[in-house]
């Protein structure tokens, strides 16, 4: 990671996922770690309800937005590269992703074929998780773990009829428009 220039890592995994895998940066390996819970562990089991991975995003931005801000903040705050990671790599880390590229002002579209690139990327991972979920769970998991350009075009659809856009969400929570224009240079 130093070759890349990675000076943190932003850990946006719940309390229990932390409790059951711990992160081997925590105890500064190298860089500097900051966990910023994305989805609390009471939030964790709820957005299972929702009928489709594009409910759980919704669900995810409207339920909680001051962790999105508080995300970002962080970002806004480190000096040099910072690494971002869920469990998985794709919903919480695609959501942030497109929040970040959006704030630096990335063509939906190419936010969208960017996410969509997590299919490609999680290929060989996506395969050893189906082969492991029990045979009658298969398709509907196959389903869930795709990450189709239109999920998070949608996703910020919604934000920008509901917000006038990212950086009206992040202010709405709380950031200050220049930890906005922060995050936002830092990406330019």
């Amino acid at each position: 990671m130093s070759a890349y220039g990675v000076t943190t890592v932003l850990d946006l995994r719940s309390n229990d996922e932390l409790l059951r895998n711990p992160s081997p940066y925590a105890n500064g390996a190298g860089v500097s770690y900051v966990h910023r819970e994305l989805i609390d562990d009471a939030n964790m089991t709820q957005i299972g309800d929702s009928q489709s991975m594009f409910d759980r995003y919704i669900f995810i931005v409207e339920k909680r937005p001051q962790a999105f801000r508080q995300v970002l903040e962080a970002i806004a705050g480190v000096e040099g590269c910072v690494l971002f990671h869920c469990f998985a790599g794709k919903d919480r880390t695609g959501l942030v992703a497109a929040m970040l590229l959006s704030v630096a002002g990335v063509a939906p579209d190419d936010i969208a074929a960017d996410y969509g690139q997590t299919d490609l990327q999680l290929a060989p991972q996506y395969e050893r998780w189906i082969a492991e979920a029990p045979a009658e769970k298969r398709d509907a998991f196959r389903d869930e773990l795709r990450c189709p350009p239109e999920r998070i075009l949608g996703v910020l659809d919604h934000i920008e009829r509901r917000w006038g856009g990212v950086a009206g969400y992040l202010e709405a929570a709380g950031m200050a428009p220049s930890t906005i224009d922060r995050v936002a240079a830092k990406l330019s």
